[in-house]
């Protein structure tokens, strides 16, 4: 059994004026190439939708991850979390979470952080540390019971000291409005 990849993509995108998942970046919608890169280094991918759930999920039609929606997706990123965990076998060896909106962190990207040993791995990037992390036992099992306000940075801002950090600069551009998607198009 290896790690899962959560992809957490259930926000309202509520910034970016439409669904920033659908949006297009190398030629497919960004949920599509956050997903398809993620497959590419392991065969249990889970997306969690929320907010536009029948559109996100038409997007990845035919596509060989799991999709699960979080019903109370808008109460934080901690239930949508908690809901894709619920997907996840509770003997699961870990799992690495990552964003939607992280149009330049690729399949390189993920195998970096899952090839480092140690119960937590964190992308380090512009002096901060976040996603993609890794967590496995025993912050698998902290991850579960997070609040459902609460991402899963703060479990790592908790316990920095077991935090193994690791270099990854395109982590640092997440895409929250449609200029920062323009700039990086150009």
């Amino acid at each position: 059994m290896t790690e899962t990849i959560l992809v957490l993509a259930a926000g309202a995108s509520t910034r970016f004026g439409s669904m920033k998942q659908l949006a297009l970046w190398q030629g497919r919608p960004l949920i599509r190439f956050v997903v398809e890169e993620a497959l590419a280094v392991r065969g249990d991918v889970v997306v969690v939708v929320g907010a536009h759930a029948e559109d996100l999920t038409r997007a990845l039609h035919g596509s060989a991850c799991r999709i699960v929606e979080a019903a109370n997706w808008s109460a934080g990123p901690g239930a949508s979390l908690k809901a894709g965990l619920e997907a996840i076998a509770p003997a699961s060896p870990g799992v690495l979470v990552t964003l939607v909106d992280l149009p330049r962190v690729t399949r390189a990207t993920f195998t970096r952080l899952l090839d480092q040993p140690g119960p937590l791995v964190a992308a380090s990037f512009s002096d901060t540390i976040g996603a993609p992390a890794v967590f496995r036992p025993p912050f698998l099992e902290q991850l579960r019971v997070l609040d459902d306000a609460t991402g899963a940075k703060a479990l790592l801002q908790r316990h920095l000291a077991s935090v193994t950090p690791v270099p990854c600069p395109e982590a640092a551009l997440d895409v929250d409005t449609r200029d920062a998607l323009a700039a990086l198009n150009a």
